[in-house]
């Protein structure tokens, strides 16, 4: 049960809250633009880590995971999310800029 508990905390939870933000961002996309999926993934980061720091509390002090273990994984989980978060909104971010703008990018 404890191994159960332990892939649920660090690699589960994580990459469902990683997807709801995700989610969001793509939706403040199409519907809010750019310039405001940027200010989220700015306060994202923000919130992500906040998350991060909860989520090590929780494991390491509450729960008595072994901290050689399982931060590492929880930060590899973690780092990995934002990389694939990054380039799926920036995929959404450039679909959504209009052509001209797209015509004068280098």
């Amino acid at each position: 049960m404890s191994i159960m508990l332990f892939i649920l905390m660090s690699v589960i939870i994580p990459i469902v809250f990683s997807i709801l933000h995700t989610l969001a961002s793509v939706y403040l996309v199409y519907t809010k633009g750019n310039a405001i999926a940027l200010g989220w993934t700015m306060v994202g980061f923000l919130t992500k880590t906040v998350f991060m720091i909860f989520m090590t509390y929780m494991g390491v002090s509450v729960l008595q995971f072994d901290y050689k273990i399982y931060v590492p994984i929880l930060s590899f989980v973690w780092f990995m999310s934002h990389i694939c978060e990054a380039f799926y909104i920036n995929y959404h971010m450039n679909e959504n800029t209009n052509e001209f703008l797209k015509s004068i990018q280098i």
